[in-house]
């Protein structure tokens, strides 16, 4: 018996070792399968593999499954041997450019006042959303009342699906008020944190840019 070594058909790449057979007709010869030799395979490190030409073994580069990134943004995955990372590659994603950085900070901060607007007020242990379908719905009950001269609404239905029999008009009323004054001081503190991020960006920050968050 003899050791033998495994290539690939299609790479020729060292796939492992095996044993070969002396040959029953041929004395001290041993019987080699196709894809496998009696030639040791010279050691590899890391990203490199031995491939066998049908003489000779070589050393080649192997960064197969290896991923990396462009300047540009653009994801790239080595799927060949033999081929390297290029120079300029980089080994996570680059950070988007400044202009695309900020907008999506300002959109941020646009979710985070519309959350803030939603929870809406509470008036005597009541919550009234503060989003624009409960802004509609509180301002049509409120005509509502106004028409058919109501003090009082026969039973209310709050922001937590709480029912509360004869709800005073006047405490929606007041609910509306609040929401709206709420909603004003919220996009006060937005258009103040977007002014900031702007000026950031004019200055090439983005540093700045990033510290710019909606208060807790």
């Amino acid at each position: 018996m003899k050791k033998i070594w495994n290539y690939c058909s299609i790479t020729g790449e060292k796939l492992g070792f095996g044993i070969a057979d002396e040959s029953p007709l041929e004395p001290g010869e041993y019987l080699v399968p196709a894809n496998a030799t009696l030639i040791e395979p010279p050691e590899t490190d890391q990203n490199q593999a031995a491939v066998f030409n049908g003489n000779e073994w070589h050393v080649i580069t192997d960064y197969r499954g290896h991923i990396y990134w462009l300047e540009d943004g653009s994801k790239h995955e080595i799927s060949e041997l033999g081929i390297e990372p290029p120079a300029d590659a980089l080994s996570e994603p680059p950070p988007p450019p400044i202009a695309d950085f900020a907008a999506a900070r300002i959109a941020d901060i646009t979710t985070a006042r519309k959350v803030s607007e939603e929870h809406g007020v509470t008036i005597y242990g009541i919550r009234y959303a503060g989003d624009q379908s409960n802004r509609m719905a509180l301002n049509e009950a409120l005509v509502f009342a106004a028409e058919a001269e109501l003090s009082h609404f026969a039973r209310w239905k709050d922001s937590d699906n709480q029912y509360h029999l004869n709800h005073p008009v006047q405490d929606v009323r007041q609910a509306l008020f609040a929401i709206g004054q709420r909603r004003g001081e919220l996009i006060d503190i937005e258009g103040q944190l977007v002014e900031q991020i702007n000026v950031a960006l004019l200055a090439g920050d983005r540093e700045l840019i990033e510290s710019v968050a909606w208060p807790e």
